[in-house]
């Protein structure tokens, strides 16, 4: 006797579906990580090999393997902090790319309040600000790096708000602002005799504005942009530039380490604009391939692969649920049909009597419709469902047996 292993349609799509899913979960995530820091490496590697520097700058570098670094809590797409405590933004690709280009080592001061970054930076207990703009006050213990970050400042109301042309017209109003930032010493300075609306970042200040808690803010341009559209302020505008130009960004460093300014500024330099696009296209919605290799083509091709078994194993249990829903329609509309037919024959075989009827008037036989005489009864069966027993009548019980002697006994003893 043979036996025939039958495979079981069900358990092979769920196999199929569970691999797949496990496979998206291995390979998704090691290719975005790897890939970025790949392209870091990449990037710092190419840059060290067009960077020139004296044999002074080289020996201070070895002379200061470690750099603390802080920067802003919450600036994206500048400078913030993930809810896991990793540095995110433009400048920190800038600072990642140039401090590894250098061999030297970053000590992140993870997730201070702005205030206190200053301080430390004016106490040395920080060395390098990653982006910060110039003031009159931070010169007095910063030095400040070329520009490597510059958008448009601009103020942004609510779409429904009375116009604004520009800082003229911010007078009198609640204006959202952050604490020893450069743009409240700017209005400070020019005497905008704004009400002050203090919040901690400027996330908080565009949603003080479209909650209506603030009548306008100032922000960079491309700050504003990203911000509004990550967090839906659908209800925010640009209303008008400000006479401030460009918001500048640049990498401070403690006084006394003038060194290590013109070393960034030899990095900052030496960078081709093409790099330069790569980081700001990463942060404004514009995404650009760098390089491609064999094991990131190898990942994505998994990658792919896991997707499309995935896509295939959920439409193939879509199409097996959907041919046993149309087996189940078909069937029931078989049924359906067979009832009508049943049905319809019922009906057809429903005899029912209308009409004038042709009766004898003697023998009281009927005739059909085909001029056949039928006998009352034959006929009435046949054309209806009544059903005949017989019997006889008392009248006609008289004329029939009146005259034999066990009626007249029955009819003598009241039993007829």
């Amino acid at each position: 006797m043979t036996y025939t292993k039958k495979c079981i349609p069900g358990i092979s799509l769920f196999l199929m579906f569970c691999l797949s899913a496990i496979c998206v979960i291995i390979v998704l995530p090691s290719v975005f990580a790897n890939t970025e820091s790949d392209l870091t490496e990449q990037r710092a590697a190419a840059l060290k090999k067009e960077l020139v520097l004296t044999p002074q700058e080289k020996s201070w570098l070895q002379d200061h393997p470690k750099i603390k670094i802080a920067g802003p809590r919450s600036f994206p797409p500048f400078h913030y902090y993930e809810k896991d405590g990793a540095l995110k933004g433009m400048s920190a690709d800038y600072i990642r790319i140039v401090l590894k280009s250098l061999g030297v080592e970053a000590e992140i001061q993870k997730d201070l309040p702005w205030p206190e970054v200053l301080k430390r930076a004016q106490s040395r207990e920080i060395d390098l600000i990653s982006c910060a703009a110039i003031t009159s006050d931070r010169e007095a213990y910063l030095s400040f790096s070329h520009p490597y970050l510059s958008f448009p400042l601009v103020i942004i109301s609510r779409k429904e708000a009375p116009f604004i042309g520009g800082l003229d017209d911010l007078y009198g109003k609640k204006i959202a602002v952050i604490k020893r930032i450069s743009t409240y010493a700017w209005l400070q300075r020019d005497q905008i005799d704004i009400l002050p609306y203090f919040v901690n970042s400027p996330l908080q200040s565009l949603e003080a504005v479209s909650f209506g808690q603030a009548d306008a803010a100032i922000e960079n341009l491309a700050a504003a942009s990203y911000l509004i559209q990550k967090n839906g302020l659908s209800n925010l505008k640009i209303a008008a530039p400000t006479p401030y130009g460009n918001y500048n960004l640049h990498m401070a460093v403690r006084k006394d380490w003038p060194q290590l300014v013109g070393i960034i500024n030899k990095a900052l330099d030496a960078m081709p604009p093409e790099q330069h696009t790569v980081i700001r296209n990463r942060w404004l919605s514009v995404r650009y391939e760098y390089g491609i290799q064999t094991a990131d083509v190898i990942k994505w091709v998994l990658l792919a692969v896991s997707i499309a078994i995935l896509i295939l194993a959920v439409i193939l249990i879509w199409n097996r649920r959907l041919q046993r829903e149309i087996a189940q329609r078909v069937q029931a509309e078989e049924e359906r049909e067979k009832l009508i037919v049943e049905l319809q024959d019922a009906v057809d075989n429903i005899n029912t009597l209308t009409g004038l009827l042709p009766i004898c008037a003697k023998c009281k036989k009927i005739r059909d419709d085909k001029g056949y005489w039928n006998q009352i009864e034959t006929y009435i069966e046949k054309h209806s469902e009544a059903l005949f027993s017989h019997s006889v009548c008392p009248e006609c019980s008289e004329i029939l047996y009146g005259e034999t002697k066990w009626f007249k006994k029955r009819r003598a003893e009241g039993k007829i």
